[in-house]
């Protein structure tokens, strides 16, 4: 072989490996929320992770004097702690994401947001702890499971309750209601919800426990 067929190659396996490499960069961010006791902001990454996802994602970050203590990750600043998430391929800037994603976030007060992904959840702190509910909470008796792999449970060991909520089964949450009663209501609606495909959720203390009933 020549040697400039050797070198040619050498690049070559040298730039399939660049590419192999596990990365994450940031892209932008918009910070959506500035009050006084809390701020939260979406940023947008990219992620190059072999195998498994290359594209933009997003997170959903909170400040605040009761996070100021929680560390730096890879796709978090320090002093803030992430929320929602989700991917963002073909999405153009961060604040175009935030247009989108604005309405999962409800500012009850000063200090108590709600909001809305797989579950809900709320924090009275200022995102210093959060309390919520997720579908995957309910009884079997009001899930219409969907076929899991052998490796799910009950045949194997993993936690796939989640299986049951993806895709045009995700749940959607209506009616949300947070008092300073310590009440939490909110409609749940999903096609793996039995019998009806919703339950109405209420926690009358501040989302400690919750009581569910179909509707």
């Amino acid at each position: 072989m020549r040697r400039g067929s050797v070198v040619v190659l050498a690049f070559v396996a040298a730039a399939a490996v660049s590419g192999c490499r596990s990365g994450t960069r940031k892209l932008d961010e918009t910070l959506f929320y500035d009050g006084p006791q809390f701020k939260l902001k979406l940023v947008r990454y990219y992620e190059n992770l072999p195998f498994h996802y290359t594209g933009a994602v997003f997170r959903v970050h909170c400040a605040s004097d009761r996070t100021a203590a929680s560390p730096a990750q890879k796709t978090q600043d320090p002093g803030w702690v992430t929320l929602g998430n989700g991917g963002a391929i073909g999405s153009k800037s961060s604040a175009q994401l935030v247009e989108r994603e604005r309405g999962n976030y409800r500012i009850v007060d000063q200090g108590t947001l709600a909001w809305l992904g797989t579950g809900v959840n709320v924090s009275y702190d200022a995102c210093g702890a959060f309390r919520g509910w997720h579908p995957t909470a309910l009884p079997d008796e009001l899930i219409d499971p969907v076929p899991k792999p052998d490796y799910c449970a009950p045949k194997g060991g993993a936690d796939c309750r989640h299986y049951d909520f993806l895709g045009e089964r995700a749940p959607v949450f209506e009616d949300l209601t947070v008092g300073q009663d310590d009440r939490v209501s909110f409609v749940a609606r999903s096609k793996s919800i039995r019998p009806t495909g919703a339950v109405q959720v209420v926690s009358v203390d501040s989302g400690r426990t919750w009581a569910v009933a179909p509707l």
